[in-house]
């Protein structure tokens, strides 16, 4: 399994890939996010961690276009989202996901292809190629013909993850991919974000086990409504920005030292 560790150089050195100002956005008139300034840089892989309801999913729609701000914008390598919606692959949690159409699993990888295709066009033999690397990549290409209703919960998350990869796009947005997932499909969705950051794609993920960011991310974001911190993960995942974000527990405490001794590994 590859391993990339956090380092400032590295971050100082690369373009922003995601600009975002003042942004607010609300749901029934009640800010789900509030006056949120962030700068992701291009190339790096960045987890956005907060308690339920701290506005995570909100945040990462946000950026991939799909919700829309009160307040403020959001900029894709300095150009407005809707400009630049080709080159965003979102993938969403495996709940939001109808997993009752009747496709196999191929199908749905390959619908990561439409993007590219012209209105009423069917996708190419090359796209179809593209789909079947990208299930082998995540290891479902013995059950590509598999109706989707029929796969586990850590299949879903692979199948969904390998529909992006045919996106072939620049930023890859994901919504909790690993979350309630077995260890296997688990270990290969982690190589396969590492992978994509060393192809220097930006990858930013809404995740849920902060204890494993030092080993895989190179960022960090917490969030609970306001943006409570954000940069490099040795910088960002202290003490004080914990009781910040989640409020201080004897389990908290907990998982902050164990994170300690991860990073002194």
């Amino acid at each position: 399994m590859l391993r990339t560790y956090s380092s400032k150089e590295h971050l100082a050195q690369l373009n922003v890939a995601v600009k975002i100002e003042n942004l607010t956005v609300e749901y029934n008139g009640r800010p789900t996010l509030f006056n949120i300034n962030l700068e992701i840089p291009s190339g790096v892989l960045m987890a956005v961690i907060g308690p339920n309801n701290s506005g995570k999913t909100t945040l990462i729609k946000t950026i991939a276009g799909i919700n829309k701000p009160s307040a403020g914008n959001v900029y894709i390598f300095s150009r407005p989202t809707h400009a630049v919606k080709n080159d965003i692959a979102y993938v969403p949690a495996r709940n939001f996901v109808n997993w009752d159409f009747p496709i196999n699993v191929y199908e749905l990888v390959l619908m990561g292809s439409y993007n590219r295709l012209r209105r009423l066009g069917a996708p190419k033999s090359k796209d179809k190629v593209t789909a079947k690397e990208a299930l082998e990549r995540v290891g479902l290409d013995t059950i590509s013909k598999k109706n989707i209703c029929d796969l586990s919960r850590g299949e879903k998350h692979r199948a969904l993850i390998a529909r992006a990869l045919v996106q072939d796009a620049g930023i890859y947005i994901m919504d909790e991919p690993m979350v309630a997932a077995d260890e296997e499909s688990i270990n290969i969705i982690i190589d396969v974000l590492q992978e994509l950051r060393h192809k220097k794609k930006t990858v930013i993920v809404s995740h849920h086990d902060f204890v494993t960011i030092p080993r895989y991310f190179d960022m960090v974001s917490l969030l609970n409504v306001r943006l409570i911190a954000s940069g490099a993960t040795e910088d960002v995942l202290t003490e004080e920005n914990f009781e910040k974000t989640y409020g201080m527990s004897a389990g908290m405490i907990k998982n902050i030292r164990l994170y300690m001794e991860e990073r002194n590994v």
